[in-house]
């Protein structure tokens, strides 16, 4: 059963109004606030430029991850607006290829513009734009379930 009892906030930015009650994907956005928060750290230390770039790299790794697993989903749950969720994943990943650029070119204000893009993202996507698959996702994940017991 796909439940959140057992996830804890592994964040300094995570609350609990991201959470959508799929604990597969709701660990894996934790993950991404995760990666906000050593941005965000990176920021106020105002730590080595070059530190940027593993963030940049493990921040493009997990994107790939949780996007694949989050389309897989949605895909086996017959979702209705598959086409236009994908879509908003192709923004995040060439916003994440222009952040590589800039950081090729030494922008003094990358992290910011990385940090900016990123709240947004959480308050628009997680918050908006994931929370339509829920509902069909929990109820292909709940046959699945009910097929394998």
């Amino acid at each position: 059963m796909n439940t959140n009892e057992n996830i804890q906030p592994i964040s300094e930015s995570w609350n609990n109004s991201y959470m959508l009650g799929i604990e597969m994907i709701d660990t894996q956005h934790m993950k991404f606030f995760l990666l906000f928060d050593k941005m965000q750290i990176l920021y106020n230390n105002h730590d080595s430029y070059s530190e940027i770039s593993d963030v940049l790299n493990e921040l493009e790794k997990y994107t790939h991850y949780h996007f694949n697993t989050e389309e897989a989903l949605m895909r086996k749950a017959q979702t209705s607006d598959y086409e236009h969720h994908i879509s908003q994943h192709k923004v995040f990943i060439e916003k994440i290829i222009d952040f590589k650029i800039a950081y090729n070119y030494h922008n003094s204000i990358l992290l910011e513009q990385m940090i900016t893009f990123m709240r947004k993202w959480f308050l628009m996507h997680i918050s908006d734009i994931d929370r339509r698959y829920v509902e069909p996702v929990k109820k292909y994940l709940n046959e699945k379930d009910n097929e394998n017991n």
